[in-house]
């Protein structure tokens, strides 16, 4: 199922591509690396590097018009580097310093060890001898006197300000002391680095029941070695600080490197490194989209399908093998057509195989003038990923279920709901609609609802939480805006969710020459998902707390990717007629979309109160992520981008709105035209806010939500509608505590 040729070709491409980042080292015949060499992630680069190309270099179906011997050259060349450089070694990095002994140092090592399996035998008493005291060196340093940050030794937390959040780095500690053991059995502290490795194993993907499990792992109770949660009851992450999916797949992606590399070897792997791993894939699989894309309900700090999405796919050799998932090889065929397909675009002219060569290189030019430390180590996480996959796939044992045709497809199988109530993070998925919305992502309040089976509609950043920007904020259009969480709700029903919620905009204000101000604004959401398998409500309402000065809103803020993954052009119906958005466009420019629009016959958006029109803003730059990796549609109700001055009390946005999955231009005219009057009003209630919707499946509900600082009782629009959240019939009269909310069903 897997086509390893395809994989090899993309590897033999993209060696010509990295010749332009190779350095022969002057006065060290036979020692070069891939990118700048430094400490940190470059010399992780070109471990990766050199990992793939070791891979490339020895396996039997490796293009036939693949120069081997130059290839492996590079890659003894990067090997050897390596060794050289660490501390235990007799050079350094170039940047004049000597890697490893530390928290991430193993991290590099574990990418890099299929690789070195795969270089065996090729490589000279001396290296072998270099390689063992390396390990061992770091072995011992991780046994002895592992330090990440202020903290020593073993340490979990579910709060990534803690500065204890370790899942990753545990599990990549815990793999270096049991591979080492295995390697070296012979050594006095074997017995002493495998128990540290259950230590460190245990506490990766660990939650708070661990504390009194008395499940026997590894020869003790789970709890004599538990020191703390990593991760949420309901295995969310609060890694870096925001709930992040990517670090979710990096927890598995690390136990499956072990694990093939074992299992090659023929060694068993510690019954630790398996510990929830399969708990945690139950709740990630849920957050893929079906063409191979990680579903980021939390956001991304940095490029944009890069790094994280890389190490899904041995995540997925490992759901496959050890986890029994009947839909892991396909989604690999699925993620390894996006890889190809963005290869394609690069326009490098390339390798042998006349492809582009280079991953990145078109989409991420503008990061690679800027900092060419960071993109190669961009292009070495894809390649070192691909060449797992060659690796480890043979390997695979094929799921029973794939022994004949699954009984449900997968999207049939990571359909209903999730929730993670403490966090405040929530999702519900159909064959229709991925809906979700996490209070605590990257810029905090992020929504999506896109059809579950194209990740090219996603972009994550403020999506579907609105955007309200104050002079005297971070002025780049690719960074999130300050603000700070002031309130969270999540609750789940069958077929939808319930979100409500405010944050704090304009946290931290500065303008020159020494005004400060912490909050400009208050900005509060209630959003709901339909049980229709479509729809997404939402109301939102923005009041200044003080005279401030916005330099941009967007109301709602849905942000449509447009980039070389979708040949750079969307068409979009509206009441104002069809626009063929072609990427970049020749100016800024914001255009008028009417109350209704539909982007390419897949996601409706409808204005229904508060605002005048939908307003589309375009700009010439890429503005996806920080890293500005992607052009971006934004749509907004309202969409303001010229500064403007607002009185303190002002109302700054009190707008209701849709957004509509798997719907074309005629179903989201339609709904539009049914909802023209869906505004509720309630006299006796100033801040209190209703929608009534008839959705996609022909019922009608009502959305409620009480945007005062003090509770409301209002007349019920339909007594006897059903909360969906209780399930209880309402009476004559609702009462509604300060910023709640309710969902009911006609």
């Amino acid at each position: 199922m897997i086509d390893i040729p395809r994989i090899l070709r993309l590897l033999a491409d993209w060696f010509h591509f990295a010749q332009r980042d190779w350095y022969d080292l002057p006065e060290h015949a036979g020692l070069g690396c891939y990118g700048t060499g430094y400490n940190h992630w470059g010399y992780q680069t070109n471990q990766r590097y050199a990992a793939a190309m070791a891979v490339l270099a020895t396996h039997p179906d490796a293009p036939a018009d693949l120069d081997r011997e130059a290839v492996l050259r590079r890659a003894l060349a990067a090997f050897r580097y390596t060794l050289w450089s660490h501390v235990t070694g007799p050079g350094h990095c170039t940047d004049g310093s000597k890697w490893g002994h530390s928290w991430i140092s193993p991290l590099g090592i574990e990418r890099m060890m299929h690789g070195v399996a795969a270089l065996q035998p090729h490589l000279s008493t001396q290296d072998h001898e270099a390689l063992r005291i390396m390990l061992q060196s770091e072995a011992d340093w991780q046994l002895r006197q592992h330090r990440r940050g202020p903290h020593v030794g073993v340490q979990a937390d579910r709060w990534g300000h803690s500065g204890k959040n370790n899942p990753e780095s545990n599990i990549w500690v815990g793999a270096l002391l049991w591979r080492v053991a295995e390697m070296y059995p012979d050594h006095a502290d074997a017995l002493a680095w495998r128990e540290e490795a259950h230590r460190y194993l245990i506490n990766s993907v660990s939650i708070a029941a661990d504390a009194t499990d008395d499940t026997i792992v590894a020869g003790k109770p789970v709890r004599e070695r538990h020191v703390g949660p990593n991760f949420f009851d309901n295995f969310a992450l609060d890694h870096h600080g925001y709930f992040n999916i990517g670090y979710m797949t990096i927890c598995v992606s690390q136990a499956a490197m072990l694990h093939f590399d074992l299992k090659k070897a023929g060694h068993a792997a510690p019954e630790s490194l398996h510990f929830h791993e399969a708990d945690l894939w139950r709740v990630l699989r849920k957050m893929v989209f079906a063409d191979g894309r990680l579903a980021r309900l939390g956001g991304d700090t940095r490029v944009r399908y890069a790094y994280c999405q890389e190490y899904l796919l041995p995540s997925l050799l490992y759901a496959a093998d050890h986890l029994n998932d009947a839909h892991a090889l396909e989604l690999i065929g699925k993620q390894l057509q996006l890889i190809e397909d963005e290869a394609a675009c690069t326009g490098d002219g390339g390798g042998a195989g006349g492809g582009g060569g280079g991953f990145y290189s078109r989409r991420l030019a503008e990061l690679y003038d800027a900092s060419p430390y960071y993109f190669t180590r961009l292009e070495s996480d894809r390649a070192a990923a691909l060449s797992m996959v060659a690796c480890y796939a043979p390997l695979v044992i094929k799921p029973k279920a794939v022994d004949s045709k699954p009984a449900v497809t997968f999207e049939q199988s990571v359909a209903g709901g999730w929730i993670e109530p403490e966090y405040g993070a929530v999702l519900h998925r159909s064959t229709t609609r991925l809906a979700s919305f996490a209070w605590r992502a990257y810029g905090l309040a992020q929504g999506l609802c896109l059809p579950p089976d194209d990740g090219h509609l996603a972009e994550w950043q403020h999506n579907m939480g609105g955007v309200v920007r104050f002079t005297g904020q971070q002025s780049s259009p690719a960074a999130p805006a300050p603000r700070k969480l002031l309130r969270s709700q999540v609750q789940a029903f069958e077929g939808g969710f319930l979100a409500t919620g405010a944050v704090l905009e304009g946290a931290d204000l500065f303008l020159a020459d020494g005004w400060r101000q912490d909050g400009a604004a208050v900005h509060a959401l209630a959003v709901a998902a339909l049980p229709d398998g479509h729809t997404v409500v939402a109301l939102e309402y923005c009041a200044a707390s003080i005279r401030a000065r916005t330099t941009r809103i967007m109301g709602m803020n849905l942000n449509v990717p447009n980039d070389l993954l979708n040949a750079s052009q969307r068409i979009l119906q509206s009441e104002r007629g069809e626009h063929r958005l072609t990427s970049p466009p020749s100016r800024d420019e914001v255009i008028d979309l009417g109350r209704w629009a539909c982007v390419d016959g897949r996601i409706g958006v409808v204005g229904l109160r508060g605002g005048e029109t939908l307003g589309l803003s375009r700009s010439t730059q890429r503005r996806g992520g920080t890293y500005r990796s992607l052009y971006v549609e934004e749509i907004g109700w309202s969409c303001q981008v010229e500064p403007r001055w607002w009185d303190a009390g002002a109302t700054i946005i009190d707008a209701g709105w849709a957004v509509l999955s798997s719907v074309n231009g005629k179903q989201t005219e339609a709904f539009a035209a049914s909802n023209a009057n869906a505004e509720l009003a309630f006299d006796n209630a100033p801040l209190v806010r209703g929608l009534r919707i008839t959705a996609m499946d022909g019922k009608t509900y009502m959305l409620l939500v009480n945007f005062g600082e003090d509770a409301a009782e209002v007349v019920s629009p339909v007594p006897g509608a059903i909360n969906l959240a209780t399930g209880v019939a309402c009476g004559e009269s609702l009462s509604l505590p300060a910023g709640g909310a309710v969902l009911l069903r006609v």
